[in-house]
Parts: structure tokens; C-alpha cells; sequence
């Protein structure tokens, strides 16, 4: 059996084997010790990599972790699977996870830790970990003596990311916890009957992997309103094991979209920054990246365009409609339509809840109806490109739940589907060559005519067993 610390499952992800324990909580003889059961991830939480504004209450590996088998009185590392609730009276054995506005020293102080038999642990572990980053949700786990000594101490931001420290003598070690950990390629490609993400399921994939596929393209191509039944699409992806169990999914290498006879493709090169980080290409590598996204929410529909002389469906008269509805359920994430400064924030009249952000060149976008706003966002706050800074709502004068969205250049309004988002940035130079041969590299090992990682194959589609450790990636492909 694996150790507890193999894997975690990620929401929406396949179950597939349950790690160990990651360890229970209480102490002394007068705490009783209670155990928070996670909330699933929302949807918010899922609908984009980097919600700098919305704090997330749980982090998604965690979900499942206060439910991992742990062992009564045994040690850390013991396989026997037993449920965490059955050993929930164990006062010399805690499980707990950091709480908001909570320090781990207070967290376990509040569960009766004297200050002299945690400092030497803490000591101890800032050799291998600055608690100053310590997040809520990162679980900690720790087993006590009779006297109420700290024999081991461990802590896990992550399942890739253990810390642990054990009293050997009358001194603490510390280390970081090494993960066995791969990464092997994925060939995955389906064709659209209903929607992308069902076809991605029906790869035998999920809608995180989906996800990250659309908003490849989202530049480009509205998935809500333009996609097909019998589009097609493609891709290499990587996917991360830990200890032989899947993870995650690492960078996308090359991704194509075909929707009639229009094919999109994006090509990941390697930035060269030093820290894995990619940007993606089209075949005449000019990127992917734009000013602006070309829709502000995900795989909803237009509703009502732009119209300066629309009969207002409550009013019954004519009155301009100047931006763009995108009907969708209450709660939608909306995304920062590009990089910005919050301008208001608020209810304003008919708008009901009311975002707007400036942007470079005169630009500034409104976010109407809004159900709730990102969490702590306030005026004056620096916006990135795909913040969530609201949910779609109907508040003010709505008749349903969706997102009215404007844009304004020098303080007028103009039609958000006039602004030209079909150019980025061409490489040029030796980065051209560069992106040129990678291109033409990753293109024949998605055409099935070449093998990936140097001999090692990709996993055939619709596979979800491990495919064979790759070899190492040439120098010119992306990081992963």
C-alpha cells in the first residue's frame, strides 16, 4: 500500500486510490477535538487558474483530505486505512487545517500546546519551510507524548508539498518530504456532439483540462455561441503523477480547434524566464495573448447585442442597449475583460451591482447586474486579465439573470465587438526560429507521425492508465 502522502483527489477529477492520512488533531484531556467537513470546490473556484480577489475558503486538493485513513495511537507512516471520524477522542494525535485569520502558533495553542514545546518545532521546520506563507487550509498534523511533547510534526500545503520534522534525541529534524512525481504526455482528441466538455469526458478527460483549452482560444473564438456539434478537436497535454496516482495536468504543448472549415491551433514555447512559464503561438507564431478577452464570462450565450435602438423588454420603449447581455445561471464568474484599475464598485440604479475598470488607451469596461462582487475588491484595485471580479446576477432592472457588459472609449460607448482582437504579437528574430522548430516538432508528434519525449509514446486517447515514464524533454520544448 502507498504512503498517505501519494496523492490527493482533485474535484471533478476520477477517483482512483485514496492516499493515507494526513493526521488528526486534539490534545490534552480537556480539548475536545472537532473536525470541519469540506465544502466541495464552487464553480467559482474552478473557473479560472488565478482568482487573485476571490480567497479561496478550501483549497480543491483538499476537499477530501480530513476524510483520509489515519491509525489510532500508531505511527505517521502506518498503512492501515482507518476512517479519521473513528478517531476523533485521540487527544496525542491532532488533524486540523490552518483557519482564516488564523496563525498556525494560535491554532495550536488553541488546541493546547504550550508555547515552550512548539517554538523548538517551529525552529526546527524553518529550515525547510517560512510558516510566513502558511495559507488557510494547509493541513498540519501532530503526534504527542504522554507529557504532551511533540514527537512528530507535519505539514502540507499541498500533496506535492510535505514538510515534516521528528524529535530524534533531544533535537527536531526537519525535511522536506520527496513525492515520487512524473510527467508523461497525453495525446487527447474528440469530436463535439453536445458540448466541449462532454467530449473531453468522453475522452476520458475533465473539465479542468476543457477549461484551459478554451481559454487558449478564447481570443479568438466564443465557445458559448460559436461552437458545433461536429467540431473536432486535438491536443498534447501533459499530466502529473505523484507515487504512480494522477494529480493534475501540467502545461498544454499544442492544442487545434477545428469548427467548420476554420482551424485554430496553439503552440507553447518555452519563455526562457527560468521558471517553466510558456506562451502560446498561432502557425505564423504571432501569439495567442490579446488586449482584450473576446468575451468577459465562459460558455454562455449572447443574449442581446449591442443596439442603439432596441425596445427595452420592461420600459417598452425604445431605448439604446449599449453593450452586450450574456445570459447565464446566477453565480457565473465573471472575468476582467483585460488588465486594469477598478474605477467604482457598487450599486448604481439600474445597473443593480456595478463594476467598471479603466484600461490603457481610453478604454473602460462595464460589468452590470451583478449578483455579488469578488471578494475584498474595492475601487482603486489593480485588475489582471481573467480576475474573477464578480457573478453574473439580476439585480437592478433585469428580467433574469445575466451579465450586461459595455465598453467606452474616451468616456463614449462603442460596440465591444468593434475592437480588434484578431492581432498579437509576431515573434521575430532568432525567437522566431526558435518557436519555428518547436512548432514543427510538437505539429508531427500531434499528427501521429513522430514519438514523443525522445521514444517514450504518448498515451493513446481515452486512456486513463499511466503512460511509460518519458524520457527527458529536449532543451526547446516547454518546461513543464
Amino acid at each position: 500500500m502507498k504512503p498517505y502522502h501519494s496523492h490527493s483527489l482533485t474535484d471533478g477529477r476520477p477517483r482512483r486510490r485514496l492516499p493515507k492520512s494526513l493526521l488528526v488533531a486534539g490534545v490534552g484531556g480537556v480539548l475536545l477535538v472537532g473536525y470541519i467537513a469540506f465544502s466541495a470546490a464552487s464553480s467559482d473556484e474552478k473557473a479560472v487558474e488565478r482568482e487573485r480577489l476571490e480567497t479561496l475558503d478550501t483549497p480543491r486538493w483538499l476537499q477530501g483530505e480530513l476524510n483520509r485513513p489515519t491509525l489510532p495511537g500508531g505511527s505517521m507512516h502506518h498503512e492501515t486505512e482507518i476512517s479519521v471520524h473513528e478517531n476523533n477522542d485521540d487527544p496525542l494525535h491532532i488533524i486540523a487545517k490552518v483557519e482564516r485569520n488564523q496563525t498556525l502558533f494560535v491554532a495550536l495553542r488553541n488546541r493546547g500546546l504550550m508555547p515552550d514545546r512548539i517554538q523548538p518545532v517551529f525552529d526546527a521546520m524553518a529550515k525547510v519551510f517560512d510558516f510566513r506563507k502558511s495559507r488557510p487550509g494547509d493541513l498540519y498534523e501532530v503526534r504527542l507524548d504522554l507529557d504532551g511533547n511533540v514527537l512528530e510534526f507535519r505539514y502540507q500545503t499541498s500533496p506535492e508539498n510535505i514538510y515534516t520534522a521528528h524529535l530524534e534525541g533531544d533535537e527536531y529534524l526537519a525535511e522536506k518530504v520527496e513525492v515520487p512525481k512524473e510527467t508523461v504526455v497525453a495525446r487527447i482528441e474528440g469530436v463535439v456532439s453536445s458540448s466541449l466538455f462532454q467530449a473531453f469526458g468522453d475522452a476520458g478527460e475533465t473539465n479542468e483540462i476543457a477549461q484551459e483549452f478554451m481559454d487558449l482560444f478564447s481570443y479568438d473564438f466564443d465557445f458559448g455561441s460559436d461552437s458545433r456539434q461536429g467540431d473536432r478537436f486535438r491536443l498534447l497535454a501533459e499530466k502529473i503523477y505523484l507515487d504512480g496516482e494522477f494529480y493534475k495536468y501540467g502545461q498544454i504543448l499544442v492544442a487545434e480547434y477545428t469548427a467548420g472549415d476554420r482551424t485554430f491551433t496553439a503552440y507553447a514555447l518555452d519563455e526562457e524566464r527560468g521558471d517553466g512559464s510558456v506562451e502560446y503561438y498561432d502557425t505564423e507564431g504571432r501569439s495567442l495573448r490579446r488586449m482584450f478577452l473576446k468575451t468577459p464570462v465562459r460558455n454562455v450565450k449572447t443574449t442581446s447585442p449591442f443596439d442603439r435602438n432596441r425596445m427595452h423588454p420592461i420600459l417598452k420603449r425604445v431605448r439604446p442597449h449599449l453593450g452586450i447581455d450574456y445570459a447565464g445561471p446566477t453565480g457565473t464568474p465573471i472575468l476582467a475583460i483585460a488588465d486594469g484599475v477598478v474605477t467604482f464598485v457598487g450599486w448604481k440604479g439600474g445597473n443593480g451591482n456595478l463594476v467598471t475598470i479603466a484600461h490603457d488607451f481610453g478604454y473602460e469596461s462595464v460589468y452590470a447586474h451583478c449578483s455579488r462582487f469578488a471578494r475584498g475588491l474595492k475601487k482603486g484595485d489593480e485588475i489582471h486579465q481573467r480576475d474573477v471580479i464578480a457573478f453574473i446576477g439580476s439585480t437592478g432592472l433585469s428580467t433574469g439573470p445575466h451579465l450586461h457588459f459595455g465598453m467606452k472609449k474616451a468616456g463614449s460607448y462603442i460596440d465591444p465587438l468593434s475592437i480588434d482582437t484578431t492581432q498579437g504579437v509576431l515573434l521575430v528574430g532568432a525567437k522566431l526560429k526558435r518557436f519555428k522548430k518547436e512548432r514543427d516538432r510538437l505539429q508531427t508528434v500531434l499528427e501521429g507521425a513522430a514519438p514523443i519525449n525522445n521514444g517514450a509514446q504518448p498515451e493513446a486517447p481515452s486512456t486513463p492508465a499511466v503512460a511509460p515514464t518519458p524520457a527527458p524533454v529536449p532543451d526547446e520544448a516547454p518546461a513543464p
